[in-house]
């Protein structure tokens, strides 16, 4: 009789290990709503002030910051040390700056995704820097009908045809949470962005990856908080004894 209970009782406890593990029901979603979803997303958050750790590039270092984020092309960057300021990043328009207080010097050049490479870690344009940070996909403009499915995880998946490429998206099957991106080029050019750690409704983890090279930067925010009002001056480089282009900044 012990032998019977003790199999009934294995019986049960698979039975809800296995029910813990179904997978959540899926809504039906078309891309019509998929897109909907993704504009609602980028005109709910259209600026943000933000504490966070960085950890970027190939040398994988995490650094503290402090960023203000605005609509359409604002960035400031503080990189903080434990005694202070160790490096000012910013961008008005389509100028890239970079001020260490220690060397009274500003660097500065245009923002092209190969500058933001050297200081933010994955070669990505402005506007895209612009997205993620504020917790969307890089926007994309599509050149055909967009394609959507589901796939064994239970994701929505939306397929968005580019002129030289694609871009895919992938939603949570339930909530129709932006889970993670990818954009793949003609040229071979891969991106991928990932977001998790949803509190509020806005991603806490945000990851950036790049092929080739596999390059990229990893940012989980500490405090967020979205929608401030932003003065221009924000994004206006600081008055600098000397100014060099970026290309003589120290790496």
């Amino acid at each position: 009789m012990g032998a019977l209970r003790r199999a009934s009782l294995a019986v049960v406890v698979l039975l809800a290990s296995c029910a813990l593990r179904a997978p959540r029901p899926v809504r039906p979603a078309g891309a019509e709503e998929l897109l909907g979803v993704l504009a609602a997303r980028r005109s709910a958050v259209t600026s943000l002030r933000a504490r966070a750790r960085l950890r970027a590039g190939l040398r994988g270092l995490w650094t503290r910051e402090a960023l203000v984020v605005r609509r359409p092309d604002g960035v400031r960057v503080d990189v903080l040390a434990p005694f202070g300021l160790a490096l000012a990043l910013g961008t008005q328009g389509n100028l890239l700056w970079a001020y260490p207080p220690a060397e009274a010097t500003r660097y500065e050049g245009p923002a092209t995704p190969a500058n933001l490479t050297r200081f933010l870690g994955a070669p990505v344009s402005l506007p895209d820097v612009v997205d993620v940070l504020l917790g969307v996909p890089p926007a994309r403009a599509p050149v055909g009908p967009a394609e959507v499915g589901v796939n064994r995880a239970g994701e929505h998946q939306l397929v968005l045809p580019l002129a030289d490429g694609r871009q895919t998206i992938w939603f949570a099957g339930d909530t129709l949470t932006v889970l993670r991106a990818e954009e793949v080029r003609a040229d071979g050019a891969v991106l991928r962005v990932l977001f998790d750690d949803y509190r509020d409704g806005f991603p806490h983890s945000v990851a950036v990856t790049a092929e080739p090279g596999g390059v990229g930067a990893h940012l989980d925010y500490e405090s967020v908080e979205p929608n401030i009002p932003v003065d221009g001056s924000v994004f206006a480089p600081p008055p600098a004894a000397r100014v060099l282009p970026l290309d003589a900044a120290p790496g």
